[in-house]
């Protein structure tokens, strides 16, 4: 049997062993389902954002005020609804329970509960505004059509340089979650490579497969296993959220243009980084022979992943800056940084290519690294070894 047909063979055990596992099915289970229930729940919340906004009367009112109220609600987009109190003390008590937003008192004073909404002032303002200065006209003899020539607001024509575009919002905001789902998730399995080491060291399982493969074929089986289970957790997440942002029904943004390249982008991001911690996790991992001893030993690649967390944070609100662009660069944090800053189209085609390739090569070189202590240091039993030490038992 060829040394790669093991290979498969240990790669295949390792990923059948664990998907089939009852907490992966309920836990892939219930987070596609929660997933899938963001849209619809969005959706439903939206349709009560329009609610009209009520403004009450009270006191005395100019003539007309309420029609006014409304054709200035036009001008302004706002849907409005007009309430009336006999006096002052009813309209505030209203006002302190939340069923209107301002009270016009007298036609002359707008009253809020704690604070001042600017445009609903504005609002107001132009409709006592309008129906005194009406008043005043019709009292001064003029026609009506001489009252709306001098009273009608004068139209404004509104051009813009530039539209905003909401699919680059959206793409930047897919493009971040998509970074945090990475970071979430080359942890996690990273740190199932790292468990699933100490397990076969504790309970000797790997000195019976080394009895048939060498260590570096348990390896690449093992990460390799493994990784196909992450790459399966990823794309079934990620075509969750996409027919979940579908379900939600969002205006302007078409999901399916966003979502394809967002989801091909993740899986070449997942490999990249994936390879290179995975053999990273496995060398700490076999450093040691109890899984009590792995949290200490796995801060290693832990420390080394979050710089790349907090540059992905950076990069969503200023993808241009100094640091998210260099670490977008480097191998360690480019698999969580550089499809931040592609999705919002700020990075040069070099920039992306030296991306690739350096997170290529270091991932070469943690796979002959990862793979040096590993051997080193699987057979070596009865307390944590030093690197150093795994590092020379390879040659020996």
């Amino acid at each position: 049997m060829s040394p790669w047909t093991q290979i498969a063979l240990l790669a295949k055990r390792e990923f059948l062993q664990r998907v089939t596992s009852k907490p992966f099915i309920i836990t892939m289970s219930l987070l596609t389902v929660a997933i899938l229930a963001v849209g619809p729940v969005v959706s439903l919340l939206a349709d009560g954002v329009d609610e009209a906004t009520t403004i009450g009367l009270t006191g005395g009112e100019p003539p007309g005020i309420e029609q006014e109220l409304h054709a200035q609600a036009v001008l302004f987009g706002m849907e409005i609804e007009v309430d009336r109190f006999p006096t002052r003390v009813e309209a505030e008590a209203a006002l302190a329970d939340g069923q209107i937003a301002v009270v016009l008192v007298d036609g002359t004073e707008a009253v809020y509960h704690t604070e001042e909404s600017s445009r609903l002032t504005a609002l107001v303002h132009g409709a006592v505004d309008t129906t005194l200065k009406t008043a005043a006209l019709t009292d001064a003899g003029l026609s009506e059509g001489e009252i709306a020539l001098i009273v009608e607001p004068v139209s404004m024509g509104i051009t813009t340089l530039e539209e905003e575009d909401t699919q680059d919002k959206a793409k930047s905001g897919a493009a971040f979650a998509g970074a945090m789902l990475l970071y979430v998730s080359i942890i996690m399995f990273g740190q199932f490579v790292a468990m699933g080491t100490v397990e076969e060291k504790q309970n000797r399982v790997v000195e019976v497969v080394l009895s048939r493969v060498r260590p570096w074929q348990v390896l690449v089986g093992k990460v390799g296993g493994i990784g196909l289970l992450g790459l399966l957790q990823l794309v079934v997440l990620a075509g969750a959220a996409t027919t979940s942002a579908q379900l939600a029904d969002l205006s302007d943004i078409d999901v399916a243009a966003i979502g394809l390249p967002i989801i091909a982008s993740l899986i070449l991001w997942f490999i990249l980084g994936y390879t290179f911690y995975a053999f990273l996790y496995a060398a700490v991992g076999s450093t040691v022979s109890r899984q009590e001893e792995l949290q200490g030993a796995i801060m290693i690649p832990i420390i080394l992943i979050l710089p790349g967390y907090l540059a992905a944070i950076l990069a969503a609100e200023s993808p241009e800056a100094l640091l998210p662009t260099v670490a977008s660069w480097l191998p360690p944090w480019a698999p969580f940084v550089m499809p931040v800053r592609v999705a919002a189209g700020v990075p040069q085609p070099w920039e992306i290519l030296v991306a690739v390739v350096g997170t290529t090569l270091g991932a070469i070189a943690l796979v002959w690294i990862g793979s040096r202590v590993y051997s080193g240091a699987l057979l070596r039993t009865g307390g944590k070894v030093k690197l150093r030490e795994a590092w020379k038992a390879a040659d020996e």
